[in-house]
C-alpha cells in the first residue's frame, strides 16, 4: 500500500499543470493548455502541441512566414518558398521573389500570350518600348512590321534581295510616281526622269538626222562624176 501511494504521488507530482500529461511528453508542465493533444495555434510563439516545430513555419518547409520576419511568402503551401523552382505563367510566385509571374524576362512587359504586349518574353531587349534597329531580323519593338522595310512603304530593301532602292524614303519604291527633273529615281527603275519629257525624243531625232545627213554625204561622194 505504501509503495502504491508513493508511485501515485510521484506521477501526480510530474503533472504539475494537471492536464493529464507528464514531463517529458508535456513540454510545458506549467501550462495546462500545452500538451501533445492540444490544438496548435500558429504564430503565437507557443508550441501548443509540443511537436517541437517552428511556430512561425506552419507549412514546415523550413522557412518562417514573411509576416513574422521570415522569407516564406505563402506559409500555407510548402511548395512555395525562397529555394523553390518558379514555373512561369502559372500565376504563382513560387520562389517568393515578388516578380511578375507573366513577365519571365523581367523587362516590365507581360507576355503577349497571357494578355500582355511582349512578343518575346524570353528576350529582355524585346518589348514595345525597345528601339528596333532595322535589318537584323528581330522585331524588337513588337510592332509586327517587316524588319527589312524600314520606311514602311510595303517594299523590301534591295540589300536583302528586295526591290526598294531607297528604304529610308517611303516615297521611293517600285510603282511610285517619278518626279521629272529632281534627279531622284522614285520608281526604282534605274533612271531619274528628265525635266523635259520630249527632250529625249528630240535629242534622238536630231541624232538620227545627223546620222542620215552623214550617210547622204557619203553616198554623194561615192557617185561617179559626169565628165563633159
Amino acid at each position: 500500500m505504501l509503495l502504491c501511494a508513493l508511485i501515485a504521488s510521484a506521477l501526480a507530482a510530474s503533472d504539475a499543470d494537471g492536464d493529464g500529461w507528464a514531463v517529458p511528453e508535456d513540454c510545458n508542465d506549467a501550462d495546462g493548455a500545452v500538451h501533445p493533444e492540444a490544438k496548435e495555434v500558429w504564430y503565437d510563439g507557443v508550441d501548443g502541441d509540443c511537436a517541437g516545430d517552428d511556430d512561425y513555419d506552419a507549412d514546415a518547409d523550413g522557412y518562417a512566414a514573411i509576416e513574422y520576419g521570415g522569407q516564406d511568402c505563402d506559409d500555407a503551401h510548402a511548395a512555395i518558398r525562397p529555394d523553390a523552382t518558379d514555373v512561369w505563367y502559372d500565376g504563382v510566385d513560387a520562389d517568393c521573389l515578388g516578380n511578375d509571374d507573366f513577365d519571365a524576362d523581367g523587362d516590365g512587359h507581360q507576355a503577349a500570350g497571357y494578355g500582355g504586349t511582349d512578343c518575346d518574353d524570353l528576350a529582355y531587349s524585346t518589348h514595345p518600348d525597345a528601339d528596333d534597329p532595322p535589318y537584323d531580323g528581330v522585331d524588337a519593338d513588337c510592332a509586327d512590321d517587316d524588319d527589312y522595310d524600314a520606311d514602311g512603304d510595303g517594299f523590301v530593301t534591295k540589300r536583302v534581295g528586295g526591290d526598294d532602292c531607297d528604304d529610308a524614303d517611303d516615297s521611293v519604291h517600285p510603282g511610285a510616281a517619278d518626279t521629272r527633273g529632281d534627279t531622284i529615281d522614285q520608281d526604282c527603275d534605274g533612271t531619274a526622269a528628265s525635266a523635259d519629257p520630249e527632250s529625249e525624243g528630240t535629242a534622238q531625232t536630231g541624232c538620227a538626222g545627223s546620222a542620215l545627213g552623214l550617210a547622204g554625204l557619203l553616198t554623194a561622194l561615192r557617185r561617179p562624176t559626169k565628165r563633159p
